[in-house]
């Protein structure tokens, strides 16, 4: 596990031109840039040509990250734009969550709903009615455990309007599973 120190050196050095460094930070987030990006496109193809234009916008604009701490929300956030102008450049509406990743999401979020049992059709039912947002903001957070200020960099909204969207979101979702 890298500590943030070292994460904050590999930065550093990517940012001097270390294409090793940076390769060192890409292997510490790939499968959650993987799962944020099929999450978004709900197609593996998509996902892995998202997830390389992120890499490579990353890589070119690393100078532009000014605090060190906030890597990994801005590298989410130039996933979240590049899976956006993906999808519409194919016309393409995401699905709120690829079908294998149904039981990944019910096994994590029962907690949230008093132990009531749920499966997987309800819950992707009740994601579907939730806005595209609010449902991703609770995929991530609970599945991809984003904490709020990470989502406010990643959506572009105060890490305050992120709590408030999950917790009417988590409402809603407690309301339609009732």
């Amino acid at each position: 596990m890298e500590t943030k120190d070292n994460i904050h050196i590999l930065i550093e050095r990517s940012k001097e031109g270390d294409s090793f460094a940076f390769s060192e930070l890409y292997s510490l987030y790939a499968m959650e840039l993987y799962r944020f990006s099929l999450y978004m496109t709900a197609s593996k193809e998509d996902a892995e040509d998202a997830v390389q234009e992120t890499v490579f916008s990353a890589w070119r604009s690393i100078n532009s990250l000014k605090d060190n701490s906030l890597f990994k929300p801005w590298l989410f956030k130039i996933l979240s734009n590049k899976c956006k102008t993906l999808l519409t450049a194919k016309n393409k509406q995401p699905d709120i969550l690829p079908a294998e990743e149904y039981e990944f999401l019910v096994d994590n979020i029962e907690g949230n709903f008093d132990d009531s049992l749920i499966n997987t059709a309800e819950l992707k039912e009740a994601l579907s009615k939730l806005t595209p947002p609010d449902a991703q903001i609770i995929i991530l957070s609970i599945i991809g455990g984003f904490k709020s200020h990470e989502l406010a960099v990643i959506y572009d909204m105060p890490a305050n309007t992120i709590r408030s969207r999950q917790q009417r979101a988590l409402k809603q979702l407690r309301e339609i599973l009732a």
